[in-house]
């Protein structure tokens, strides 16, 4: 009977760690202590500089998917010239691009400024649910779309054109910041600090390891 409730408890034994990019089978490093260490096969970065706190990293992508619908409708700028008042939101400075010969530069845009930021909030809220429950995810994909949403999302990007724009335009209107650019400046910061923290080797290490538990501080 000793031995049944023996195997029912999770293994607490160094485990393995399979290298995202080469897929070679690593023994995981004795020290807990913080530090960097990377496959020594392709040298690719298998463990960060941060302790992952999934909880506080959960209430970020929380609050980011709040900011992101008013980043996303109300106006990014007001500007005023001779008279003439206009103002724009992020969706319709990519619905006024997706017409004529400009339809590449929307296409564009409605993949780097909303579809991968969008699947990056969801899949990091997803594996993030998963590394605080310490339960494994049912498909591998889910970490294969975080690593390449993270390169593909470009909202950091498009807010730095906007403020250069308003820099440049400053001598010609009056430029007037909307609760849009606002909304979105606060959600590009907590996405970077998200992304920053959240690293994809180290919510790997966290969902396969059951033993975890001292890698989630409050």
């Amino acid at each position: 009977m000793s031995a049944n409730r023996e195997g029912s408890r999770p293994s607490c034994q160094p485990d393995t760690l399979q290298c995202p990019d080469c897929h070679t089978r690593l023994r995981m490093p004795a020290g807990k202590g913080r530090g960097s260490w990377r496959c020594p096969r392709c040298d690719c970065r298998l463990s960060g500089a941060w302790r992952l706190k999934p909880d506080s990293l959960l209430a970020l992508s929380v609050a980011t998917a709040f900011l992101w619908v008013p980043a996303m409708t109300l106006p990014l700028l007001r500007l005023e010239n001779l008279g003439l008042d206009n103002s724009a939101s992020l969706l319709d400075c990519i619905g006024a691009l997706m017409h004529g010969v400009y339809l590449p530069a929307g296409l564009l845009l409605l993949f780097t400024l909303l579809i991968m930021p969008l699947a990056n909030l969801v899949v990091v809220t997803r594996l993030l649910w998963a590394a605080r429950q310490q339960q494994p995810v049912a498909s591998p994909r889910w970490m294969q779309v975080y690593r390449q949403s993270r390169e593909w999302a470009m909202t950091d990007i498009f807010l730095l054109g906007i403020l250069i724009s308003m820099t440049k335009l400053g001598d010609l209107a009056s430029i007037t910041p909307g609760a849009g650019i606002a909304c979105l400046g606060m959600a590009v910061v907590l996405r970077l600090i998200v992304e920053t923290l959240a690293q994809p080797d180290q919510l790997q290490r966290l969902i396969a390891d059951p033993c975890g538990g001292d890698a989630h501080g409050a």
